[in-house]
């Protein structure tokens, strides 16, 4: 098993060298550092608790598209999420890699 956690940790520190990582936490700083774009996310991030608790509200719902509008319109936040997406797209990639080279091992191992 430390084989395997080796190799983890050394994937992990690949993904944190990677350029979709440093560019979203890089993203994510600036977000961090401009006090508009910092309490958008936190309203944001509020009215979707609230929104869980209460999942029929459509004042709730009206609010949130409205303000998620208005997080598009901040360049700060929709330059984190599209880095963000583009991570996401790499974690995917890596997941789907992972579970490729699982598959034939697991039909070796449990035949039909």
């Amino acid at each position: 098993m430390s084989k395997v956690m080796t190799k983890a940790e050394k994937l992990a520190d690949a993904i944190v060298e990677s350029d979709e990582f440093v560019a979203m936490v890089n993203a994510e700083e600036k977000i961090d550092s401009d006090q508009d774009a910092s309490e958008l996310v936190d309203q944001i991030e509020d009215l979707q608790k609230k929104i869980d608790k209460n999942k029929e509200s459509e004042k709730l719902k009206k609010k949130m598209a409205s303000l998620q509008k208005t997080m598009w319109q901040n360049e700060k936040i929709k330059s984190f999420m599209q880095k963000q997406q583009k991570f996401n797209k790499l974690m995917s990639k890596v997941h789907k890699r992972i579970n490729q080279k699982l598959s034939p091992k697991a039909s070796e191992n449990n035949p039909k």
